[in-house]
């Protein structure tokens, strides 16, 4: 059975964009620090201006003060509200900054506002996609439209006991989408969705009955998988399940939709380079799709992989 892991998250990173009035993710911080006990670290990070802007230096002097005053005034905030916090401004690339912030800082969890330049919410862009890839902690992007709380999670799985580290990535995202789901008095659904493998090539090369066999076969394998994912989750009674047939993206963006999710809690591979650009997995197809709010796991050991790669 895997070990049981609640997702409170004590060491809390918070991306404060300081060109918006909108904090969507240092509300949700707040409140999360609240329920944990953690502290905060907010930062915010100064890209290089183009090389042909006029008056570079008077202009990047006037946005770093800018940038650090309005960090200062959300610190004073989160310790009006009882939050240890401290504050940062970084410097170079947003995803590269926000990144190793948080292997720095040993963060539990890196927060950040989505959709807020926008007048209705929209999948995420290319930053987001790239701390889903590249960022060790969970990545949580949160919609202004959710930065009190949820009524409606997700926790979308991919189970599979005899692959270790994907099932207990499925286990750690169940159990943290309850923990959520807990603390906010969210309704929880966790979603499974299946698929008959080539059963389109197999319909021309077998009878119905062996192709209705061959499906049946395939869904109480998953309905397996999915058992004991729910056991080895410890998923609560009050959390409603479902086995869905179809294909991974398609199946759980409907779903998210349908139910009017607030906040969607999944597992990614977190691939970078060639392969990661153009292929993609499912759980960022689904994050190029949903507008909710998204929390993003990685499978145990990525942090150490990074943490050794950059030694390298």
């Amino acid at each position: 059975m895997a070990k049981s892991a609640t997702f409170r998250p004590r060491r809390i990173l918070v991306h404060l964009d300081t060109t918006s009035d909108r904090r969507p993710a240092l509300t949700r911080a707040l409140h999360l620090a609240q329920s944990t006990g953690g502290s905060l670290r907010l930062v915010d990070v100064l890209v290089p201006l183009p090389g042909h802007t006029p008056n570079a230096a008077d202009l990047e002097g006037l946005l770093r003060k800018e940038m650090k005053d309005r960090l200062a005034d959300a610190a004073a905030l989160a310790k009006r509200m009882g939050a240890p916090v401290t504050t940062a401004l970084l410097e170079g690339d947003v995803a590269t900054m926000l990144v190793e912030a948080s292997v720095s800082w040993r963060a539990d969890v890196l927060l950040r506002s989505h959709g807020i330049h926008q007048a209705a919410p929209a999948p995420i862009g290319p930053t987001d996609s790239q701390l889903v890839r590249r960022c060790p902690c969970p990545v949580w992007f949160v919609t202004n439209r959710h930065a009190e709380g949820e009524h409606v999670i997700v926790a979308a799985v991919d189970p599979d006991p005899d692959d270790g580290p994907r099932h207990l990535l499925s286990v750690r995202v169940v159990q943290a989408a309850a923990a959520v789901a807990d603390a906010s008095g969210a309704t929880l659904h966790v979603i499974h969705a299946w698929n008959a493998y080539g059963h389109q090539v197999l319909a021309s090369h077998t009878t119905a009955d062996d192709l209705v066999g061959y499906v049946a076969a395939c869904r109480d394998n998953a309905q397996q998988r999915f058992d004991a994912l729910l056991l080895d989750a410890r998923v609560p009674e009050t959390a409603k399940t479902h086995l869905l047939e179809g294909v991974g993206d398609q199946v759980l963006t409907t779903f998210i939709e349908k139910r009017r999710a607030d906040l969607v809690v999944l597992g990614t591979v977190g691939r970078t380079g060639l392969a990661g650009l153009v292929v993609g997995n499912t759980a960022e197809r689904v994050l190029r799709q949903v507008r909710c709010s998204v929390l993003a796991f990685k499978p145990a050991g990525f942090a150490e992989a990074m943490v050794e790669r950059r030694a390298d």
